[in-house]
């Protein structure tokens, strides 16, 4: 017989796997008591409507907006539901086309697992945790005894990291592994909320599965930006599993891109190497064009595959630039998410703690400073 008081274990209801089954309580919760979520967003609303189909993307033929709250039959806020996945290409775009004249947009998410939002407007963000804070204080004591053993669980889906925790010391599963790195990443994303004077935030990788947590000063000429941007080193192919090499074997460790961002554009072919490479010989280069000692540098030879940045790579080290200059994203992503990123790659000890990690940010955020002032462009 279960003691007197105990909290429900809503872990049968809302396992962490099942996106819609926690759309599906909350749901419920809305329709007991609207006040809470009335007032968290400002709208009012007498009608809860879930997973509303729309026009998909070429790889799905249709996406389903997880709420749409309506008074007197009129969108008053809009909705999307994450956990531990991340929202999909132009999802909130189909959406806000879909549901326009909404009051609001809302992505809710996990608040150890930040969205990335910074070209999403007007959609913001919303965390679980403030939802059910709201909700656990309810007038309806049913409302409130559900959302306060829901809350209570809520820190168990997501690894708790602080500055001690080991960049590769992850689960050897691929799911987990992924999730343990997304973790240290929002940890690193929001130590830099405190300190960091430059723009930030932190994105899903282009390559896809990873995320990166990137500063950068303000915009020069043409959309350039001097910026750099920290994830795994590992590539997509060697997340596959491996049952000889546990994943805390493999992982390469953090690695930076500290160059120059186009963003904006639809081809890297605008893109200033020279900008680059002079900004490289003044700030990282010594008097016989080796790297600087302060920084573990990658010295392989960047050799871009798309036939125009590899004919502007190597007219740039044909004009004295180092053959390890020009690694980054170049016209494949410029095409898919409107930017490019060409420099240097360096790397930090894959078995680093975040609290190091977090100091070789520090230590990086004067180098893009100074960059951005000697380009012409003030932080």
């Amino acid at each position: 017989m279960s003691s007197p008081g105990r909290a429900p274990d809503l872990s049968f209801i809302v396992p962490p796997a099942a996106e819609n089954r926690w759309s599906d309580l909350l749901a419920v919760l809305l329709t007991a008591d609207p006040a809470p979520m009335a007032g968290l967003l400002g709208v009012e609303f007498d009608q809860v409507k879930r997973e509303l189909t729309v026009r998909g993307s070429a790889a799905r033929k249709a996406d389903r907006l997880d709420l749409l709250l309506l008074r007197a039959e009129t969108p008053t806020a809009a909705i999307e539901v994450k956990l531990l996945s991340d929202l999909g290409p132009q999802q909130l775009a189909r959406y806000l086309e879909s549901f326009a004249g909404a009051q609001t947009y809302v992505v809710l998410h996990l608040e150890r697992l930040p969205v990335a939002l910074r070209h999403a407007q007007p959609w913001r963000a919303l965390t679980w945790e403030t939802v059910l804070d709201a909700y656990a204080a309810s007038t309806n004591t049913w409302v409130a005894t559900t959302a306060q053993a829901w809350r209570s669980q809520l820190n168990t889906l997501v690894p708790a990291v602080d500055a001690t925790v080991v960049w590769n010391d992850v689960p050897d599963d691929a799911p987990g592994m992924e999730l343990a790195l997304r973790t240290r990443v929002a940890w690193l994303s929001r130590q830099m909320d405190a300190w960091c004077r430059l723009e930030h935030d932190v994105e899903p990788s282009s390559g896809g599965g990873n995320w990166a947590v990137r500063m950068w000063a303000p915009p020069g000429t043409h959309g350039h930006v001097v910026a750099a941007e920290i994830q795994e080193g590992m590539t997509a192919y060697e997340w596959k599993r491996d049952p000889d090499r546990p994943y805390r074997q493999r992982l390469r460790g953090p690695v930076v891109l500290l160059g120059v961002r186009q963003d904006e554009v639809t081809t890297s072919g605008s893109f200033d190497w020279t900008l680059l490479c002079r900004l490289f010989a003044e700030h990282v280069l010594d008097e016989r064009g080796a790297p600087g000692p302060d920084f573990v540098w990658q010295l392989t030879s960047a050799r871009p595959s798309d036939p125009t940045d590899k004919a502007n790579w190597s007219a740039a080290v044909a004009a004295g630039a180092p053959a390890w200059l020009g690694k980054g994203w170049g016209m494949k992503v410029a095409q898919s998410t409107g930017s490019c990123h060409f420099g240097a790659r360096l790397t930090l000890s894959p078995d680093a703690t975040l609290g190091e990690i977090d100091a070789e940010l520090r230590r990086l955020q004067p180098v893009v400073e100074a960059m951005a002032a000697s380009a012409g462009w003030q932080p």
